[in-house]
């Protein structure tokens, strides 16, 4: 059951970052700045691939999976908040759409299932058993990692240039560090 966990952990880590790929590419190519809780649904993202992370290079942990749920619990509130601000809005959805479903969308089904799956995996008791471990994980699981921590170091740079030093705006239009 450990190899299992591991390997999970591992996927998870994978597709958080293949997802912080995808909308830094629609930021960068198609031009969609990401608005204020846009940019706080990607920090719960890093949070939750953080933890994954922590999973993948140190061993499963509680408290690894403590910071994947309280994460993606905070991801839920900001997107499930997005949901009902533009439903409230005369039912006009804002921003880009993907098979039909608005960003926000996605995210709050996204939480969702990175909540269910965080608490799914503290129910798989046979990972714990090896406890915390500094050993070098697979190649796979060290390129995901790596991965991981550029993607994420990419959305830093590009919030600390489209918000500059100050607080970032509701509705960006361009990026504040360049302008000046």
């Amino acid at each position: 059951m450990a190899a299992l966990a591991r390997a999970i952990n591992f996927l998870a880590l994978f597709a958080v970052s293949v997802i912080l790929l995808f909308v830094l590419y629609w930021q960068l190519v198609r031009g969609e700045l990401p608005g204020s809780l846009a940019m706080l649904q990607r920090i719960a993202l890093i949070g939750i691939g953080l933890g994954f992370l922590l999973n993948v290079r140190f061993g499963s942990s509680e408290s690894h999976f403590g910071v994947v749920i309280v994460s993606a619990a905070a991801g839920l509130a900001v997107a499930a908040r997005q949901l009902l601000a533009y439903a409230a809005a005369s039912g006009v959805a804002l921003g880009p759409a993907m098979f039909e479903w608005h960003f926000y969308t996605w995210a709050l089904v996204g939480f969702f299932a990175a909540v269910a799956l965080g608490g799914l995996l503290l129910f798989v008791e046979g990972q714990f058993v090896e406890g915390l471990r500094d050993t070098r994980p697979s190649g796979a699981a060290q390129a995901a990692g790596w991965l991981f921590v550029l993607v994420a170091l990419a959305h830093a740079v590009s919030a600390l240039l489209q918000c500059g030093f100050e607080a970032c705006l509701g509705d960006p239009t361009g990026y504040e560090l360049l302008r000046r």
